[in-house]
């Protein structure tokens, strides 16, 4: 998006949403501390493009072809968006799908750096939004598993 010479015009506080989604602080405020990484919203960009489109210059006015790009941003923006949503619900149900084909099976997990544990998947905890396996009445996360295995007759 090509914005000519709207820095001054633009309202602080989209001014000051942009500066937030990018991690930066206005010039001069002497507020040093890195503020943590986000992303424009979909909100800021509309804001950021009706900034731009109430104070263009009305001998200079914006192109066709700018506006056509910027409405391929938005709606790539938007695209973005629903395919991150869709990702990561995927994510989610693989992940309860790993766990549920862990119920019954017999598991060696890592517990830290030196030492491991063993025993019989008994259930799943989903009480965090993320499947917890239960072994040995202890909750233990996926990526700790090491090893599955089918539990012997006497277990």
């Amino acid at each position: 998006m090509q914005i000519n010479s709207t820095a001054n015009i633009i309202p602080n506080s989209v001014k000051a949403n942009a500066n937030s989604a990018t991690g930066t602080s206005p010039a001069g405020t002497g507020n040093s501390s890195p503020l943590p990484p986000q992303v424009l919203s979909q909100a800021d960009f509309l804001k950021l493009l009706v900034a731009q489109m109430t104070s263009q210059d009305p001998l200079n006015p914006t192109t066709t072809q700018d506006l056509l790009t910027q409405t391929v941003q938005l709606s790539t923006m938007q695209s973005n968006t629903t395919l991150q949503s869709t990702l990561s619900a995927l994510q989610n149900s693989q992940a309860y799908s790993q766990a549920d084909s862990l119920l019954g099976r017999q598991v060696i997990l890592q517990v830290d750096a030196k030492t491991t544990t063993q025993g019989v998947v008994s259930g799943i905890d989903v009480s965090t939004g993320t499947p917890m396996i239960v072994v040995n009445g202890a909750e233990y996360s996926l990526g700790q598993v090491l090893a599955i295995s089918t539990p012997s007759p006497n277990q």
